[in-house]
């Protein structure tokens, strides 16, 4: 909007080399100068007042006293009109012009625009807010409501052309016309606005959310939209959430889902990295560590699930917290339905627990899911290990006989260095006393192999121990085994 300059005394002189021009004086009727003032008088040579009297093309106002008005808002029975320095009414312009008496929510001066008939625009009869579409000065169209008495709306507004004002503005207002000297209706755009909000702990939150107006004006309340691809979601009161939310709902109907900082505000697909709500997890809160969660495109955060990504699997707990680590695992079709971390040595599962053990974290990607061999510290100990690389038991640990070495959920079982060999007794398929060398491989079709303690070992070809002892076996059987 132009603001227009505005004078408010005018020159005797000025306004009769103006008027004089297009006015004709007259002895006793019509327009009449006198002590440097309009007046009209008419056929009964008594001065005409409160009313418009027009001359060339131009309307006057005559005041109660029968002077001609000059830089004044006039109020013509509820119709409001201004009258320039030259006493002219005005049409098709914007004028500011002072506030008597403003409210404390209210600035000093009101914008005003007088239409083609020189009548301000106002609010119809039935109080409703109504746009007009007004071309301003740099040529752009927007679009303005005013209130009874003509004056320009801003800020927050309701449906019945009043100004919203106080801490509670951004809650019951429901269009927003910006500062007192903008006043342009807020259409498919976002306005970042001040919010007086008692309720919201977020550190985040700075006093300032994010609206939308549609193309009505009005800002989005209670509702979901997708904007320029990025989907937002608004509550009861238009504002956009920003960080953990909860959908209504049950544990079991309810969706947490992660809209991104205040900044943003939209709601996150894919990977991000945050802390977990209070809600979600209060544990995982209070501890205040980010953790890597993945969200599915509808906003869901994938919960107890091995998940393939992007060509990698990944594990994530009840909360959807990416797992990182060595876990034995209860899984059923990619759901987890129970873990436990494994941290020390104490927490290894035995051969007959019904545990899968998995690790997380064994390639370039952090938190994939790892198949094959890999060697894992646990509790300042290194242990080799060999998971599943293909079927429905894919990342899962072999627990079983496998290429020559023995794997209890995936921990390959091996001698001590400074024994050099070991004998394992393997419950399971296959079961038997196997001899294995510090690498773990199982040695088949051994005659008298000495351990660091000069024990002997016979081993048959499946590599099952048939004589063990301090001296060498001398004709030993495969089919027989010696005490």
């Amino acid at each position: 909007m132009k603001k227009q300059t505005k004078h408010t005394v005018v020159a005797c002189a000025a306004a009769a080399l103006t008027i004089g021009a297009s006015m004709t004086s007259f002895a006793a009727t019509g327009w009449l100068q006198e002590d440097g003032t309009w007046r009209y008088y008419d056929r009964n040579e008594g001065a005409v007042t409160d009313c418009w009297k027009k001359s060339g093309a131009n309307w006057y106002w005559l005041d109660e006293n029968g002077d001609m008005a000059v830089s004044q808002l006039i109020d013509d029975d509820g119709d409001y009109y201004y009258v320039n320095e030259y006493g002219t009414m005005v049409a098709n312009q914007w004028r500011e012009l002072p506030n008597e008496d403003p409210d404390d929510d209210e600035s000093d001066t009101s914008w005003y625009y007088f239409g083609p008939n020189g009548k301000a625009y106002a609010a119809p009869s039935s109080g409703k807010t109504v746009f007009k579409t007004i071309v301003r000065a740099d040529g752009q169209s927007k679009r303005y409501a005013f209130d009874e008495e003509g004056k320009m709306l801003y800020g927050w507004v309701d449906e019945n052309s009043q100004r919203v004002t106080g801490e509670d503005a951004w809650m019951n207002g429901t269009y927003y016309l910006g500062e007192a000297g903008d006043g342009a209706l807020r259409e498919n755009e976002w306005a970042w606005l001040e919010a007086e909000d008692s309720s919201q702990e977020d550190e985040e939150y700075d006093g300032h959310y994010w609206f939308y107006f549609m193309s009505s004006g009005k800002k989005a309340v209670d509702t979901t939209k997708t904007i320029n691809g990025r989907k937002y979601r608004f509550e009861e009161n238009g504002n956009a959430v920003f960080n953990w939310y909860a959908t209504p709902g049950d544990a079991a109907t309810s969706s947490d889902m992660f809209y991104s900082q205040p900044s943003d505000s939209w709601l996150s697909t894919g990977w991000f990295y945050t802390v977990p709500s209070e809600t979600l997890d209060p544990e995982g809160y209070s501890n205040g560590e980010p953790c890597w969660f993945y969200a599915e495109k509808n906003g869901e955060i994938i919960k107890s699930q091995i998940k393939k990504i992007g060509g990698y699997y990944y594990g994530f707990d009840e909360y959807g917290k990416m797992l990182e680590g060595l876990y034995k695992m209860s899984v059923n079709d990619k759901e987890i339905q129970s873990y436990e971390k494994i941290e020390s040595e104490d927490d290894l599962p035995e051969a007959d627990e019904a545990w899968g053990v998995y690790y997380f974290g064994g390639s370039a990607k952090a938190g994939a899911m790892k198949t094959g061999t890999a060697t894992i510290d646990i509790d300042g100990e290194k242990y080799y290990y060999n998971f599943q690389k293909t079927s429905d038991e894919r990342g899962q640990g072999v627990n079983g006989i496998d290429d020559d070495c023995i794997y209890v959920h995936g921990r390959r079982l091996q001698a001590d260095r400074d024994a050099r060999l070991q004998v394992i007794e393997w419950e399971g398929e296959d079961a038997g006393s196997y001899l294995v060398n510090t690498s773990g491989k199982i040695q088949k079709k051994k005659k008298n192999t000495k351990d660091a303690d000069d024990n002997y070992f016979c081993t048959d070809s499946q590599g099952i121990v048939i004589y063990e002892g301090s001296e060498k076996c001398q004709n030993h059987n495969d089919s027989e085994v010696h005490d």
